[in-house]
């Protein structure tokens, strides 16, 4: 295979995905080469960005920001590549899966976050003296509850303008909330902008995230779009379809 042809399939790599990128040009590159310090300092770029992408501390569009950067520097990297700077003249057919395991890995360290999230959202109630604490699912149970308990009855959500009247009072729910929604919504953001960067494994990372959400999380995910509190938010739940599957909709505030 040419020296030009390898740089084509390289290229071709890339737009798969940066990991099969970097795979692909480990695959052919010659340690000895004089660019090869270069693409060993890249991928740990890549590496460390990848671990801090994990750990739901930078906002997901920093992290595009820094894959855009390590791009067009592989892309830079892959037009310096010359016949003296190969290790093989060919390149392998099919992509390593090397990768895969590397992007689920990340992915599922993020489904971990979600439920530590989900943990740490409560609902407390104090009758008599009494105090009453419940966690995770059963709390968004609750607190969407008594949304809908005090919502249900009232004569302007049933009007033709109520849509509007539950944009305003879930925006000012969600803006005011004491920050555990807050956090929670960050990282459901967060998994949908790595799922649907994903062209390989999109399909597996959207029916798992699918499978996450109990209608009533799904109902307050649906309140969440229609607050408009996040329209980067909304934009990805409409490109994931995640509330096309319409089971929540039965528990929705009429």
């Amino acid at each position: 295979m040419s020296n030009s042809r390898i740089q084509e399939e390289v290229k071709s790599r890339i737009a798969k995905g940066l990991n099969f990128g970097i795979e692909a040009v480990e695959d052919v590159l010659a340690p000895n080469a004089p660019i090869y310090n270069d693409f060993i300092l890249l991928k740990s770029k890549y590496n460390d960005l990848m671990y801090i992408s994990t750990m739901n501390t930078m906002p997901y569009d920093q992290i595009e920001i820094g894959m855009d950067r390590l791009r067009t520097a592989l892309l830079q990297l892959v037009d310096r590549l010359d016949e003296s700077s190969l290790e093989k003249d060919d390149i392998q057919a099919d992509l390593k899966v090397q990768a895969l395991p590397t992007r689920r890995t990340n992915f599922f360290k993020l489904l971990d976050i979600h439920f530590k999230n989900l943990d740490a959202i409560q609902y407390v109630e104090v009758s008599d003296r009494q105090e009453s604490r419940e966690s995770g699912r059963e709390a968004i149970y609750l607190h969407y509850n008594l949304h809908r308990r005090s919502l249900r009855n009232r004569d302007d959500v049933k009007a033709p303008d109520g849509q509007n009247v539950l944009q305003s009072y879930f925006y000012d729910y969600f803006h005011n909330e004491t920050g555990k929604l807050e956090v929670y919504f960050k990282n459901i953001k967060h998994m949908l902008a790595y799922t649907l960067s994903s062209e390989i494994e999109r399909r597996f990372f959207l029916d798992t995230l699918r499978s996450l959400f109990s209608k009533f999380e799904l109902a307050t995910i649906y309140y969440y779009v229609l607050s408009e509190i996040d329209l980067e938010f909304n934009a990805m739940v409409e490109e994931s379809k995640l509330l096309a599957e319409g089971s929540y909709r039965d528990v929705l505030i009429r």
